[in-house]
């Protein structure tokens, strides 16, 4: 089978050919090109929303979701630590060291899946299979843009950025609520990736299809049910 595939036409081809890009990587990861579109467009996208937003007024949204400060002292601390270059420094380093980061702590855990499978490949396989498994989350790149783009005013909150997450689509919780942070992490584009990581887990594995889902979806599912318990056992 020719499993020769250049990297710009996979990123097409794992949302029409998904086995054809799991073909391909299992001869070169090209982990390169998705991870690297999905840092330089965060990175761009929290630079854009930064430089349009109302700071003032995210700033004070900011400041009232913590009900502690209540005292101009304490209001006026978390105001020189609420910045706008410090929450831009902060968004910035989550694209550029937390994407990798969490694509490689996955990479390992199906590294160990596939194993237990019967699947014995080498890190960088999984790598470049969970580079391209989770791929659909490039695409809340553009919609997030198109939401600054298309925004009626510069107040606009982060979580609005997203209209694809559960709380947006949903839920609808208010920022004061403690589920807030795990309903707007939610969102479509993470259910779209367990199904591709399934179907590269049965296509690598040769295992049932509930066997491949479960696997797939296991690290999502532990994540946010750790995420969930801490929420009802601490309130935040």
């Amino acid at each position: 089978m020719d499993t020769s595939l250049p990297a710009s036409q996979a990123l097409l081809s794992i949302f029409t050919e998904p086995r054809r890009v799991f073909d391909a990587i299992s001869q070169r990861n090209m982990a390169l090109l998705p991870v690297g579109l999905a840092v330089l467009g965060n990175v761009a996208l929290w630079v854009w929303y930064y430089q349009m937003v109302d700071f003032a007024w995210l700033q004070e949204r900011l400041i009232a979701q913590n009900v502690a400060l209540v005292d101009d002292a304490s209001r006026q601390a978390a105001q020189s630590v609420l910045s706008r270059s410090s929450l831009l420094a902060l968004s910035v380093a989550g694209a550029l060291v937390a994407i990798p980061a969490l694509l490689a702590a996955m990479a390992a855990y199906f590294l160990i899946a596939g194993k237990v499978l019967g699947q014995g490949r080498s890190y960088r396989q999984w790598f470049g299979f969970v580079a391209w498994g989770t791929a659909p989350t490039l695409l809340l790149i553009p919609v997030m843009a198109l939401q600054i783009a298309l925004a009626r005013s510069n107040q606009l909150a982060p979580e609005a950025l997203n209209p694809l997450s559960l709380n947006q689509l949903l839920v609808h919780a208010t920022e004061t609520s403690p589920w807030h942070g795990l309903l707007n992490s939610l969102n479509l584009t993470t259910v779209w990736s367990v199904g591709l990581l399934a179907i590269g887990l049965r296509h690598w594995t040769g295992r049932s299809w509930p066997t491949a889902v479960a696997a797939a979806l296991l690290p999502f599912a532990a994540t946010y049910a750790c995420w969930a318990v801490k929420i009802a056992a601490v309130g935040a």
